[in-house]
Order: structure tokens, then sequence, then C-alpha cells
């Protein structure tokens, strides 16, 4: 378990290493530069490789080797006069939350339930030979018609472990912790935080909870008892992850994994706000890793653009004008929008997800459930914002208190006509921002005050407007309050300790209650997780455990089959552990999990996939092998599986007659393997 760990971790660390140089040529400082050098090394060695995939390579991983030393020699010479504390400070901080999530999460390290045989029957694909776009691994014959591209920048450092996929998929789980806490310290560094406030960032946008851990303690919930997943149903009808909830359960979503590279991102646009003259390399990396956080996540690409915006067009004073002596800015902030969907093109159009439009919502969020998910944030922002409201009335204190009294009646008025608390108090907040923003002052903490703007904007958006998904009427906004509140949790997140510090300077007291109850607001739900977490002398990073005798076994053998393999194993529903072989090995199956089928490609899919859930259950209950051999090649599948899955979704005689259709090509445990010959 430990050497696992330890060779994965220095593999990642190396590519750190590696993109370390080119950041420090580009006028990063050295700690800043060491905690966003994973990212950007990651990234400019998968590009090339992804695009060699798509130019029929089929081995493509390697080719990011290329990355890696044209980086080496931009950039070893930047090693000489290193300050090693500050390098040493930045590696801390990752190296802290790797491992206390690594901790937190030895108990629940299988990879099964939730969506996770999704997340690693992709990554498992991208791990076997093939071109792009990649195979479908859960419906054989198609191209996967998801987003996959937050894997990519892993895949050399996992061919050259050489571990296992399920072994990967939680030392993933646990990098994403480090390379983000390391991102989010970096970021709030470059706004000008302090390093109290770096640490406080990274700390906010890995583990903070969320106030409902107390509601549910202080009603009578036994600490060690405490119930994650309600508190991530926050609001009706939704899904609202928060970052200790998304991290310590694991799913390898593309929301998680494109948070390492909006992180960056926001660090370069600083990097490129900050230095003058702007280098075209500069602009070019925070192309190529906005693409990339666009790509892994769409759901990102506006607000992290905005976002990006405004960083690249708000200098630390005066105004924001669209045309003047800031021009150049506004036309690098397009190049960069641009730049990012144009390296990006190649999977933009090939990628038709089942859009349905927008709506209007109907039912806003209750004032309650927003301050349950996320009151601790608000909080720093009501105190921010009354600090304002008062500094905008000059020296005359009763001009002070009419511009406080004008705000609230506004917001007051908005919440009455519009019946939305929420949305006033978020707008109302918003406001008060955006006028700092625009009218410049508040130099140092300016760019900061426009990251909040962002995350007070996705929160105003999703009680305007929602995406229309496949989910029904009862959850027709869950996917937009998801993905709106975890953006949300990572711009604040990253906003809040420079804000902070801008306020201690003013109003000590205040300043110092915001930061106690923003970091204490998650303290339930993490003292729960911790006195859950236990390290068995037997613990390892494998994510197979949960599965029957023989399985694991068969997994790793099919691994080694050629890219063009089919297998037919048991259709069940979804979060099941049928699909389980196609899962951890990568190899396509007819079908697996039909409803995610329907969620990625739409309702004109169902018929398919009806058919061949049908074809695959005549097969397992054929009365002959001729029967059997004619259903394996109607989808040109070579192997059938007979395991414990099968035999529970298929029990009866017809188990004994696929067996003998053909050939044993692999047993172990009570899993068997049966070669269909063509």
């Amino acid at each position: 378990m430990v050497w696992q760990g330890l060779i994965w971790y220095l593999m990642v660390a190396a590519f750190g290493a590696i993109g370390f140089g080119a950041l420090r040529r580009l006028g990063a400082g050295v700690g800043v530069a060491w905690a966003s050098a994973r990212v950007v090394a990651l990234t400019v060695c998968a590009y090339p490789a992804w695009l060699a995939g798509w130019l029929g390579v089929s081995h493509w991983w390697w080719i990011g080797l290329l990355g890696a030393i044209g980086l080496l020699v931009v950039g070893w010479q930047q090693w000489r006069d290193v300050e090693w504390r500050s390098l040493a400070e930045a590696e801390l901080v990752g190296l802290a939350a790797f491992l206390l999530l690594a901790w937190l999460r030895w108990p629940v390290m299988d990879v099964t339930g939730t969506e996770k045989p999704m997340d690693l029957a992709i990554f498992s694909v991208l791990l076997r030979p093939g071109t792009f776009p990649p195979i479908d691994p859960w419906l054989s014959g198609h191209t996967l018609p998801y987003y996959y591209w937050g894997f990519m920048p892993f895949a050399l450092p996992a061919k050259l472990v050489g571990l296992a996929p399920d072994v990967l998929f939680n030392l993933l789980v646990v990098t994403l912790a480090g390379i983000c806490a390391q991102g989010a310290w970096a970021v709030t560094r470059a706004l000008g935080g302090s390093r109290r406030s770096g640490a406080m960032a990274a700390f906010l946008v890995v583990f903070l909870g969320t106030l409902d851990g107390w509601r549910q303690w202080l009603g009578g919930t036994a600490l060690g008892d405490l119930n994650l997943w309600p508190s991530s149903r926050q609001i009706t009808g939704t899904i609202t992850e928060f970052p200790l909830f998304t991290f310590h359960l694991g799913d390898l979503h593309p929301h998680v994994l494109s948070v390492p590279f909006v992180l960056v991102a926001l660090f370069l646009a600083r990097l490129v706000a900050a230095r003058q003259p702007v280098r075209w390399p500069s602009l070019a990396l925070l192309a190529l890793v906005y693409g990339a956080g666009a790509a892994t996540s769409p759901w990102s690409a506006l607000p992290l653009g905005f976002a990006i915006l405004l960083l690249l067009v708000a200098p630390e004073d005066g105004f924001i004008r669209p045309l003047g002596p800031s021009w150049r800015a506004w036309a690098r902030a397009l190049a960069v929008g641009a730049g990012g969907w144009l390296l990006f093109a190649p999977f933009w159009l090939a990628f038709h997800p089942p859009t349905e439009g927008f709506g209007l919502v109907t039912g806003g969020t209750r004032f309650d459930q927003l301050v349950l998910l996320m009151g601790g944030l608000l909080l720093v922002l009501v105190l921010l914002t009354w600090e304002l409201a008062w500094r905008w009335g000059g020296l005359d204190l009763a001009k002070r208190q009419w511009t406080r009294a004008v705000w609230l009646a506004a917001m007051t008025a908005v919440a009455v006509v519009a019946r939305r608390p929420v949305l006033a108090i978020v707008v109302g907040l918003g406001f008060v921002l955006w006028m700092t923003v625009v009218r410049g002052g508040r130099r140092h903490a300016r760019p900061a005050f426009a990251l909040a703007v962002v995350g007070l904007l996705l929160l105003a958006a999703m009680e305007t407007v929602y995406f229309k998904d496949p989910y029904g009427t009862e959850f027709y906004r869950m996917n937009t309050v998801f993905k709106a509140t975890h953006l949300a949790f990572i711009f604040l997140g990253v906003a809040a300790p420079v804000l902070l510090g801008w306020l201690l300077r003013r109003r000590k007291v205040a300043a110092t209650f915001g930061a106690v109850v923003v970091l204490a607001s998650g303290g339930a739900h993490l003292g729960a997780l911790v006195m859950r977490a236990r390290v068995a002398p037997t613990a390892t990073w494998g994510g197979l455990g949960w599965m029957a005798p023989g399985e694991r076994e068969t997994a790793a053998w099919l691994r080694k089959l050629p890219p063009s393999t089919v297998l037919v194993e048991g259709v069940g529903d979804a979060y099941s552990d049928a699909a389980r072989m196609s899962s951890a090995s990568g190899v396509g199956a007819v079908l697996g999990w039909d409803n995610h089928e329907g969620v990625w490609r739409g309702g004109g899919i169902n018929p398919e996939t009806a058919r061949r859930r049908e074809d695959v259950a005549a097969l397992y209950h054929a009365e002959d092998a001729a029967a059997v051999r004619a259903l394996a090649r109607k989808y040109r599948a070579g192997y059938v599986i007979v395991g414990a899955v099968e035999a529970r979704l298929y029990p009866g005689p017809g188990l004994d007659v696929v067996r003998g259709a053909g050939r044993i090509a692999f047993a172990a445990g009570g899993v068997v393997v049966v070669k269909i010959d063509d």
C-alpha cells in the first residue's frame, strides 16, 4: 500500500519538477510556480499525446514525453538559486491534503456504488491502446459521447508506474485533493493574500463542509453518525455537493476533474495581468489550460472564461473600460477564449450532447437551505459588503447610513416583487462587489472582489434559469444547481480569504468572526469523518475488494486482450454491480448501464439499448450453443463472462449452455470466460 502511494506521488511530483522551470521563466514566483507546475506540466504533456490519438496513434500517451522534453529544455536553467523554503511551503500544502484525504478515505476505497464504476470504465478505456474519440465501454461499436479529457493528463504517469486502473483511481482522488489545495494556495497568493490566506483557501477548496452537519449534531445525532449524503441534497430536488463531500465520495466526475484546471487558469490569468509587457507564451499557456478545463467540464467554460476576462481587464486600479488604454487587455481575453476553443476543436466538433435548451426557474431556493449549504462563505460577503456600503458614504455619518439603508431597501424590494429572497440577497451582495470592481479602488483586493462576483453570479443564475436535461419535472434543475454551487464554492473559496484579509485591516473583530465561522462551518462533517477514519493493516489502494472471488483476476486478464475485443456480461440497472468487467478492464461490453446511455445520448438510443438488453438475456437463457454463438457474433463479441452476477441475473440451465458454447479462455474462482470462436 505504502509503496504504491509513494511511487505515484513521486511520479506526479516529477512532472511538477519538469513544469516548474517553465513557469519561473514566465515570471511566476518560486512557491506559486511549484504549486501550479504539476497541472501545467501534465496538461502540456497530455495535449500533443491527445492530438496524436486523433491522428491514429494507438499508444498515444508516449507522445507526451515530447511535451516533457520541451518543458525541460525551456526551464531547466530556472532551478538555479531557487528559494527552497517557498518551494517546500507549497509542497507541504499539497502533501497535507493528499495524506489527510487518504486517511479519511481508507474505509471507502471500494470503486462501487454511486457512479464510480462509470468513471473507472472511462479511465480504464483510456489506459488501453486506442484512438480518439475513445470507444464507449458500455455500448460496443460506438464511441464515447461523454467528457473524458480530465483523465488525459494522468495517462502518461499511469503508464509509467504500471499500476492497475482501480489502484490508480483511488490514488487519483487523493492526488486531485493535493493539486487542488496547491492550486487554491497559488491563486490566493497571486491575488495578494498572505500565507495564512493561502492555507485557508487550500482548506476551503478541498475540505469545507456545511452548516447542515451542525444541524444534524445539535438535533441529536451522534457526531460519529453524521450523514454527509443528505447535506449533499440540501436544496430540494437538486444535488448540492460541497468540497469535503466531493473529495471524500471519490466519484471522478468531470466537475471534480476540472477543478485543477480552473484554479491554475485563474493563477495564470493573474500572472498574465501582473506581468508587463505580456508575452505570447503566457497567453498560449493560459489558453491551453482554459481549454482543457472547458473540455473536461463544459459547465465551467462560461464562468471560468468570465473570471479570466475580469482578471485580465480589471487591473488593480482604474476603471473597467472596453475601449481606451485597456483595449489590449480585452483583446488578450478574447484571444484566450478563442484559442482555448480552437486548441480543443477536435473534441468540441465530435461532442454532441442531447441538449434541450434553457428554461426559467419556477420555484427558487429557500433561504434556510442556502444558509445551511454555504452560509459561512456568504457571511464573509455580508460582512464585506456592509463595510463597503459604509465606505461609499464618504465621511458624512448620515450619508453612510443612508447608503446602507438604500441598499437594504433595494434588496427587500427585489425579494418582495420577485418572491425570491435568495435571489435578492445574492443580487444585493453582487451589486456592491461589482460596483467595487468597476469603480476602481480597493487596489490590492480588487481581483478577489471580481472572483467573488463570479461566484455570486453563478448563484443568481441558478435562481433564474436552468438547463433542460432528462431528469424529469421533480429534478428539473438538479444539474444546474449542482454545477453552479460546485463552481461557486471554488470561486468564493479562493476569494474569501483575501477579502477577509482586506477586512481585517479595517474591522478586525468582524474579519476574525467571519474567518472563524467559515472555517468552523464544516467542522461537524469533518469531525464525523475523522472519527470514522481507520487505517487497517491490510488496507490497499485497490478498489475492487468488493468483487466476488476470481473477478479481480479476470479483470486483470481481460486488460491484456486486444483493443478491438468485445465481451458480453450481465446487464443491470445503474449503480449496480453489473458491467463490472468492462468497468474494471476497459474492454468494451455489448451493454453496460443502459440508462446512462440514454443520459449521454438522449432518448433516441433507447430502442437500441432495449434490444441489446433483450439479446443479452436471450444469450444467457439460450437452449443450445448455436444460439449463444449467433447472438455473440451479432455484436462481434469474442468473449462471454459467466460469474456470480450472471448467475444472479440469469438463473437456470442456460449458463451451462453458455459454458459449453466455446472454449474456456480463462477461469478464476467462480468466474469463467468463454471464448466464442469466429
